[in-house]
């Protein structure tokens, strides 16, 4: 039976997790050592009568390992690895054994995941990455049946690696698909870093979609009443929800998260100021008279009508009343307009008894979704001009005209200069959510 080691509750790491939020290490040494310890690129913090508190910069890959670690304990995984990672133990009774170690574990309630951290102090490929891939797949059966034997659960197991200052090849990203081991870089790490700064605990259901799209969420079936309509030419239903459910299946495509090659990404994001204005409304009472619009997977619904009368005054051709099964997957809701009212619940107590009203629209593609998200928020606040240019990738990508087309290329072209690490224009033009400085100051208007 395998084993993991080295893992505990998070109210055990609360001292841990302060030090690693820290991106400097401190020592306390004899002063007859100080001298010693300079030379090793420490410098003096605090003298005290006996002894002396020393600090310095951390090692870049001990930094990436404490970054990535923080984010999951902010999240509000239950379980984390301690200091210096966990250890798999394939044959426990065996003292010289097999075993792994793991930079960094967590495990909550719906998901176990064992993380690698690779960093380079400059930017540069990294020839051995096949190799560190190839023994972190391994672990997979192993780390899945420790998990399963010492915390009774219904787990979803991933394999996850963070790469900083490193440039991988197509090959390294399609071996690692085949190996379902999800890579996540620099600007996914910083990304996230933010998300959970602004909505808190919530942002661990982002994380989920992105590790697991088109997994089953367990235990969140659920089937409410529901009136299908029809609007644009799509399908749409109309229901009441929790706050609570629908931050656990929800999605948003923010365009915060960098990444020119995702089409499908559209919304600005979410602004920490808002959220707690409208949690503050929340707390007193407040209520929302408009939906919350998202976009449903196809495979996640059925539908049961319910027998109408007939002889009613009201016509029948308006709308369907009957029963919406949702068969949840992480990544199966995708929120169109009123991210800032489902988000201001994450954390809040209210989030399991009150209600949103939901107007869900079934199987749109992601530029519909776009198209619907600039018809909404036009008419409620300008849209700004950077991000209609933005967006040109995603309504128009598929245009018949060939001078849609051709802008829509230019628009993804330009963000894709603006992500890549080897471009001389990474980082250097201002996206609609972006603070104009003196480093990002090329308007994407201009260039487009």
């Amino acid at each position: 039976m395998t084993m993991l080691e080295n893992v505990d509750t998070v109210d055990k790491l609360r001292g841990m997790a302060r030090a690693k939020a820290r991106d400097y290490e401190t020592q306390t040494v004899h002063p007859l050592l100080v001298d010693e310890h300079l030379a090793n690129g420490w410098s003096i913090d605090k003298k005290q009568k006996k002894s002396v508190r020393l600090r310095r910069k951390k090692a870049h890959n001990v930094f990436l390992e404490d970054r990535v670690w923080c984010l999951l304990y902010r999240m509000g995984f239950s379980l984390l690895s301690r200091e210096g990672g966990a250890i798999l133990f394939v044959k426990p009774k065996e003292p010289d054994g097999p075993k792994s170690q793991i930079d960094v574990v967590g495990i909550d309630d719906e998901i176990a995941v064992a993380i690698e951290c690779k960093t380079s102090e400059k930017y540069a490929k990294r020839p051995q990455f096949q190799e560190e891939l190839g023994k972190h797949a391994l672990i997979r059966q192993s780390f899945s049946n420790a998990v399963t034997s010492q915390y009774p659960a219904e787990h979803k197991t991933v394999l996850a690696m963070f790469m900083s200052n490193i440039e991988l090849i197509d090959n390294d990203r399609e071996r690692a698909k085949e190996a379902n081991v999800i890579l996540f870089d620099d600007q996914d790490l910083k990304y996230y870093e933010n998300l959970v700064s602004q909505v808190g605990l919530a942002a661990k259901y982002q994380f989920f979609s992105d590790m697991l799209p088109g997994k089953s969420v367990p235990g969140l079936r659920i089937r409410v009443p529901a009136v299908r309509t029809k609007m644009g030419g799509a399908h749409c239903y109309s229901f009441s929800i929790s706050p609570e459910y629908l931050l656990k299946i929800s999605f948003v495509s923010h365009r915060a998260k960098g990444k020119a090659s995702d089409i499908d990404t559209y919304q600005r994001m979410l602004k920490k100021s808002r959220l707690g204005q409208i949690k503050d409304y929340i707390t007193n009472d407040g209520i929302f008279p408009t939906n919350i619009v998202i976009n449903l997977n196809k495979e996640c619904l059925q539908f049961e009508r319910i027998e109408q009368d007939s002889d009613s005054h009201v016509d029948p051709t308006g709308g369907t009343m009957g029963w919406l099964e949702i068969r949840p997957t992480y990544k199966s809701a995708w929120i169109i307009d009123g991210q800032h009212r489902l988000f201001a619940y994450s954390g809040h107590k209210n989030a399991s008894t009150s209600l949103l009203s939901v107007l869900a629209f079934e199987g749109l593609p992601p530029s519909k979704q776009a198209e619907l998200f600039i018809d909404i928020n036009a008419k409620q606040k300008r849209v700004k001009q950077s991000l209609l240019q933005e967006l040109y990738a995603e309504l128009h990508w598929d245009a018949e005209d060939d001078r849609d087309k051709v802008s829509a290329i230019v628009s993804k072209a330009i963000q894709d200069l603006d992500s890549d690490p080897t471009s001389p224009f990474c980082q250097r033009i201002q996206s609609a959510d972006d603070d104009k400085s003196p480093t990002r100051c090329i308007s994407l208007i201009d260039v487009g």
